[in-house]
């Protein structure tokens, strides 16, 4: 088991560690808190982000696609690896940077301050949690892994600043009505590379919006180790910063530089400045105010049951005796995520009652995000059911962004004794997102957009995705993505239906049609022919780019991996269909899938006599050979969480909105001053 060491342990790490000092979370008073922490150090004058790293404990991943059938080969659906402790205990080691001397500035969030000596000199350090940092910029995370450090003379918590008083989040509202502040992540093509020799440059452009609070330069995981100069001129003045970054072995992303709040153009360059060739996977990361673009997008999954036996035509064993003891986490790949201004985990897990202590800690990749307390099944009180929704800090945000959710897989536990059990489980997640339709010309009438995923991890493990841009007309994509195959596949059949209402909630007639399904493995005809969209399967070469290149980085937790795709561009098939229905003011698209893994699209077109003030997913079906047809979620109309998304300008004002983030699925241009969506980037 490999894990990751102090210096990789700082994602953030701009340069050579300082004095690195190590104590137990008993010592530092930090014992019985989360260990998601982010630390940061006072020195020449400013607060900067410091190296940290938490003591993880070693668990067993049960891979939920790998167990859904009760034939399954063990070996293919337990890994073994390391999570950082859900509470830190008091010999929980916790490692970090400190700096000399006393800080003279207010902290940058609420949190403590620690001094540490070592002889006759003193140093201090201040830990903030994660949920209470709105500027990560100031701070590093502390990453599970394994590191040395002096062992301190005297620990002393010498200052807290206090967090103002919780409140809750307000609810979005259908109609947004205000800016929200978001986080996105894309990636810059031009400086990704797996051959850039010793000495050598490779330079991009690349735009942020207006309403930008602060944007940073990312290396993310599969970048080679090793030390990286860098220049990023700002366009608009010549400005420049130059520095070097080093990243470590193991380390899923590393900030070359952040660059401060505005609208702006920035030119980055990157030099290798190691004697052998290296791997660059490099991505802008932006968090802006925007009011303008709003929407919801709704990862769902099936209810999945996981048999923990294997049946015969003599009767039933448990699965393996070694899964009675040790700490078990149900592993679900399948959350990718660029941006959000808000993330909500949706959780349900019954469990026998002998396999949980009661409480369930849920991790997204590496990183702690919550427990939720379990309450008796009213039907059968040898069960438990875990249900409730955790919001992710948004502290987080910049860590799971541009390594688009850290592999993508949400674990829950811990469990034991689980063999001869039969569980069962959906984890859902819900993300505002705010991203303008690519190209500069945008429409001059109210326009909705939305997105509704069904993430399928029964006998076979995809995400389906539903997209849409609507105003007189409709476009919408069905399409279905495969993650790498876990056993025997089958075909599947996922049902959407779409309805439209106008301002007073009454039906809007529609009328629909279909060009059919095309089997891809990654051609942009669809954003060609339809540039206005998102990402659709622009996003799966997206996310399956960065998540192949984190899966050589990263071992102290699971990553999803994906199906090799086909080398052909486009191939038609027969198996695969879709077929379209409507009836008054709903269409219902159905997705066959056959029994391919690859990913799959199919193009529907819709019109209305009008538009419609509200166009929402009000039905999601699924069915399999080994699952009869299953509703997912069903709503009469509009509702939390939504998929109708605020209007566009009305004809005759300003339409014009440059920055497209993930919607091209690159953010850079050729020569400054000519933006456009570049169909290259698509790969």
């Amino acid at each position: 088991m490999l894990f990751i060491t102090l210096a990789a342990a700082s994602l953030f790490a701009q340069g050579p560690l300082g004095e690195v000092f190590c104590a137990s979370a008993g010592e530092l008073g930090l014992a019985g808190g989360s260990p998601a922490l982010m630390v940061t150090v006072f020195e020449r004058g400013s607060w900067r982000p410091a190296a940290a790293y938490v003591e993880p404990e070693n668990v067993t991943f049960l891979l939920v696609p790998a167990l859904t059938r009760n034939d399954t080969d063990l070996s293919r659906a337990v890994a073994r690896a390391a999570l950082p402790p859900p509470v830190l205990r008091n010999e929980t080691t916790v490692c970090f940077e400190a700096a000399p001397g006393t800080p003279s500035a207010e902290p940058p969030a609420p949190g403590v301050l620690i001094a540490v000596e070592k002889g006759k000199s003193k140093y201090h350090v201040f830990v903030a949690r994660a949920a209470d940092v709105e500027n990560p910029a100031y701070f590093n995370l502390a990453w599970p892994g394994r590191g040395e450090g002096k062992r301190p003379d005297r620990v002393e918590r010498v200052g807290r600043r206090k967090p103002p008083r919780a409140e809750k989040p307000p609810e979005a509202k259908i109609e947004q009505m205000s800016p929200l502040a978001y986080w996105a992540a894309f990636k810059l093509y031009r400086i990704t590379t797996r051959s850039l020799p010793p000495g050598g440059c490779v330079e991009t452009y690349f735009d942020v919006p207006e309403g930008t609070g602060d944007a940073a330069v990312v290396l993310t995981g599969g970048t080679t180790p090793g030390v990286y100069s860098y220049v990023i001129t700002y366009v608009g003045t010549g400005s420049t910063k130059t520095g070097s970054v080093t990243v470590y072995q193991g380390s899923p992303q590393t900030v070359v530089a952040w660059l401060g709040p505005g609208r702006a153009t920035y030119k980055v360059r990157i030099c290798n400045q190691n004697s052998q060739v290296a791997a660059v996977h490099a991505s802008a990361l932006v968090r802006v105010a925007n009011s303008q673009y709003f929407r919801n997008d709704v990862i769902r999954t099936t209810r999945t049951f996981i048999p923990f036996y294997i049946c015969n035509p003599t009767g039933c064993v448990p699965l393996n005796e070694r899964l009675k003891t040790g700490s078990n986490y149900l592993a679900v790949p399948g959350f990718y995520v660029d941006a959000a201004s808000d993330i909500v985990i949706d959780i349900y897990l019954r469990v026998p009652k002998r396999a949980t202590s009661g409480t369930l800690y849920v991790y997204w990749g590496g990183l702690y995000i919550g427990s939720i307390v379990g309450q008796a099944d009213p039907r059968n009180s040898n069960y438990v059911i875990f249900s409730a929704s955790l919001r992710v800090p948004q502290g987080l945000y910049p860590y799971l962004l541009p390594t688009y959710g850290l592999g993508g897989v949400i674990s829950l536990g811990p469990l034991n004794d689980v063999g001869g059990s039969e569980l069962s489980i959906n984890v859902g997640v819900r993300r505002p997102t705010e991203l303008a339709p690519a190209g500069d010309a945008l429409y001059g009438y109210p326009t909705k957009i939305f997105k509704e995923s069904l993430l399928v991890v029964s006998t076979r493990a995809f995400i389906a995705d539903l997209e849409a841009v609507s105003g007189f007309g409709m476009v919408m994509v069905m399409s279905a993505k495969p993650f790498e195959s876990v056993g025997q596949s089958s075909y599947t059949t996922i049902r959407m239906t779409v309805k439209a209402l106008d301002s007073g909630l009454n039906p809007v007639p529609v009328a629909a049609g279909t060009a059919g399904v095309v089997v891809t493995s990654g051609s942009s005809w669809i954003l060609e022919t339809l540039p206005w969209l998102s990402l659709v399967l622009g996003i799966y070469d997206l996310a399956k780019s960065t998540i192949d290149a984190l899966k050589g980085a990263v071992q102290t937790f699971p990553v999803i991996g994906y199906v090799t795709l086909l080398l052909d561009k486009a191939v038609q098939s027969a198996a695969a269909s879709v077929r379209v229905t409507t009836s008054g003011n709903a269409i219902t698209v159905e997705l066959y899938t056959g029994w391919h893994n690859e990913p799959l699209a199919a193009n529907v077109t819709a019109a209305f006599p009008y538009p419609p003030a509200y166009v929402f997913v009000s039905r999601v079906e699924y069915s399999t050979p080994y699952v009869p047809n299953t509703v997912v979620y069903s709503v009469d109309g509009p509702a939390l969480p939504f998929t109708a998304i605020g209007s566009l300008p009305q004809a005759g004002q300003t339409t014009y909105f440059p920055y497209r983030t993930l919607s091209c699925g690159a953010q850079e241009y050729t020569i400054p001053n000519s933006f456009k969506c570049i169909n290259e980037y698509f790969r």
